[in-house]
């Protein structure tokens, strides 16, 4: 194998070690960190689709997985979007609060500032001008102003509700009017977060943009990004320093796995199948399966080749690329393949099987064959025979077991039937001689030689009594040998066809292998 598959394997399986092995509390960190990515995931599709108020809550349910700054910060452009400005506005506060070393704090505190003047703007318009009141001299500013201030609280929604202070209620009141963002603020543009691991734990990071560096710190390593292409830099006193370039997008979380012994980045695949439980190869076939599906695993960065089997379907196979922190999700649905097979056991080892009058093998007996109602033939010497319809489905076995039961033997009916034709021929032969006999003794009466003790007379008589004699056993046994061959006082062969099912995998283990192999139940 070339070096550098093995030292790609080599990598997988140590990633794979570590990851499927954490503690306790790593195992949780894991899975919280995954519960963020996929609640940032729905969110970036909401946010898109429109549904801005949705994706506020999937960014709030990802903060309350990771209290990251990015997830409030993409709160708030969906809120100001939906034109809930005040809400927008706390949330960049927040933002403010937990990262006040944002490379864009100016601009994000500048976009705060504009939001609150497009809220006053929206007061100052529903508030309307000032009329004076006849006959006072006095305005009915007062009245108004009060109503401005009641209109303002109706756009900011803070007499409704107040500061509800917690990631859910951000999302969840529904109280405050909507006002449209100004102009003048530019369109937003969600942010990201990237997340490093090594291993080991204690290495430095640093992130660095158009070679300025935008955020440093120890591993494991969370930073909220803007878009745009960053170096991302590993340092480790006992290894040498590892840098990788990596292109983020808005609205992602990247989640980047280093093995400083290999020097090398991790991504990862996660495959998925219909129907689920597919084995699934990676790189090199022959090497084995790595799991199945639903499978997820880190891998080196780079491209792989895939391939993902399941009996009874097709294969699948696939180029992938693995990008540096990428989660990578391969979606696959498996097709069925063209034929069927039958899975045939019997009482009688070495039965012949006839698949539509064709012999295909011997029982236990396992093959393909076309799909539909194919006349299956199973027959062994001294047996009575099976035959029947089975219904075979695309990419799905039919199971039959067949219980042979003892054929009638036919010695007995073939004798008679041997002896009968034998006293049957035999009484034609002394019928005939008879019938000489006596057309002799008839021609000699003719001619007045015949005298009355003439010994051909009773020998004549005896041909003739032989010959019905003879007619008439053969008769007897003509009967009797079509009674053997039609009694048949034992019961027929007796077959059980199952349902097709799915072929599974079953794992082979006897202390010198493993493996796997295609096994069934009955």
């Amino acid at each position: 194998m070339p070096f550098p598959r093995l030292l790609a394997r080599a990598l997988l399986v140590i990633a794979f070690v570590h990851l499927a092995t954490p503690a306790p509390s790593s195992a949780q960190e894991d899975q919280s960190l995954q519960r963020a990515r996929l609640a940032m995931e729905r969110g970036q599709e909401q946010f898109l689709s429109g549904d801005y108020l949705g994706a506020a809550t999937s960014f709030m349910a990802a903060y309350d997985e990771k209290p990251f700054g990015a997830f409030l910060y993409n709160a708030g452009l969906a809120f100001e979007r939906h034109g809930q400005l005040q809400r927008a506005i706390r949330l960049y506060q927040r933002f403010l609060e937990e990262e006040p070393e944002a490379n864009d704090a100016g601009e994000v505190r500048q976009r705060v500032e504009r939001l609150r003047a497009a809220i006053q703007a929206a007061v100052a318009e529903q508030a309307g001008p000032p009329d004076e009141t006849p006959g006072t001299g006095e305005t009915a500013g007062t009245e108004t102003g009060e109503n401005a201030v009641a209109g303002e609280n109706a756009v900011t929604g803070e007499t409704a509700t107040g500061e509800t202070g917690g990631e859910t209620g951000e999302a969840g009141e529904a109280t405050e009017a909507t006002v449209a963002p100004p102009a003048d603020v530019p369109a937003p543009v969600m942010k990201s977060l990237l997340s490093v691991e090594t291993r080991p734990n204690d290495a430095r990071i640093t992130v660095r943009r158009d070679g300025e560096v935008v955020a440093r710190g120890p591993s494991p390593f969370a930073e909220t990004l803007d878009e745009g292409e960053y170096e991302v830099s590993v340092e480790h006193a006992d290894y040498r320093t590892v840098s990788r370039t990596m292109q983020i997008r808005p609205g992602k979380v990247y989640v980047a796995i280093l093995e400083m012994s290999q020097g090398a980045f991790l991504g990862f695949l996660r495959v998925h199948s219909d129907p689920p439980g597919a084995n699934v190869f990676i790189d090199d076939r022959e090497a084995g399966a790595v799991g199945q599906t639903p499978f997820q695993a880190p891998l080196p960065t780079g491209a792989h080749r895939i391939w993902v089997e399941r009996p009874g379907f097709d294969t699948v196979e696939r180029e992938v690329e693995v990008e540096i922190g990428s989660d990578d999700v391969q979606e696959i649905a498996l097709e069925r393949v063209s034929s069927g097979r039958v899975r045939i056991t019997a009482n009688v080892a070495g039965a012949t099987v006839s698949v539509n009058g064709e012999e295909v093998g011997q029982v236990p007996y396992e093959g393909e064959v076309p799909p539909g109602d194919p006349e299956i033939t199973i027959e062994a010497d001294g047996m009575k025979d099976w035959e029947e319809r089975v219904r075979v489905e695309r990419g799905q076995v039919t199971p039959i077991r067949v219980e042979f039961n003892p054929s009638v033997p036919r010695s007995g009916a073939w004798v008679s039937l041997i002896l009968g034709l034998a006293a049957a021929g035999g009484g034609t032969a002394l019928y005939f001689a008879a019938e000489g006999v006596a057309d002799d003794l008839r021609a000699d009466q003719v001619a007045g030689r015949l005298a009355d003790d003439d010994s051909r007379i009773m020998r004549g008589k005896v041909f003739a009594a032989s010959a019905y004699a003879g007619w008439g056993l053969g008769g007897l046994f003509g009967i009797i040998s079509f009674y053997l061959f039609v009694r048949d006082p034992l019961p027929d062969t007796e077959g059980r066809v199952f349902e097709p099912r799915d072929w599974t995998f079953a794992p082979v283990i006897d202390g010198q292998r493993a493996g796997a192999s295609l096994r069934g139940t009955f």
